[in-house]
């Protein structure tokens, strides 16, 4: 493997870092996009349950809010239960808006980081091809073993690039799915919710 990222030249540095923030990012978003932990199960019949019970203070009111995503939600539809359904859904908006752009968090550059590699390693080979063409000038003769040991060191750095871009791309297609799915199940949850102390 070392032999292959010194063949590669200066461009496989940066692909590499790409890689391992690919990695990083994937594996950050798998634990923290968990629907355990963005809407756990039987949060919002604990939450009724209380309510109803009249035990909801301020202190659980916070520690509910902190431990997910529903639990935001559902503290944000009880501080304003108050006021008309369309006020009550604006505010919720509001709120939806930023568990969202929680739940997006590093998309966008894991997005960016599959798109650039596929470039960079083609970059890469442009470059490594002009090195060893102007190689080949340079000596006067033209050796094909030299001229095609330029050329597949030179093209290292495009399957590389695609290496990375691939995986790259799929998590990021599976991220934004996943959180479609998770941002439905919050909004079906918080509306159930409000139907319930609305009664």
């Amino acid at each position: 493997m070392s032999e292959l990222i010194i063949a590669g030249g200066v461009f496989m540095y940066p692909l590499l870092i790409c890689s391992v923030l690919i990695f990083a990012i994937s594996i950050e978003r798998l634990w923290f996009l968990q629907e355990r932990l963005v809407s756990p199960k039987g949060l919002r019949a604990q939450v009724s349950n209380l309510i109803n019970r009249s035990k909801l203070d301020g202190k659980q009111r916070r520690n509910i809010a902190d431990l997910s995503a529903l639990g935001i939600l559902l503290m944000t539809a009880y501080k304003y239960k108050d006021l008309t359904r369309e006020g009550l859904e604006s505010k919720l908006n509001e709120t939806s808006s930023e568990v969202k752009f929680a739940l997006e968090r590093n998309l966008t550059m894991l997005g960016t980081i599959a798109t650039i590699s596929p470039l960079l390693g083609l970059l890469g080979t442009v470059v490594g091809m002009i090195v060893a063409f102007t190689g080949l000038t340079a000596s006067g003769s033209p050796d094909s073993d030299v001229l095609a040991l330029g050329i597949s060191q030179a093209l290292i750095t495009t399957a590389f690039g695609l290496s990375i871009a691939v995986p790259g791309l799929v998590m990021h297609k599976f991220f934004e799915q996943k959180i479609n799915h998770l941002l439905l199940l919050l909004q079906s949850e918080t509306s159930e919710f409000i139907d319930h102390i609305n009664n």
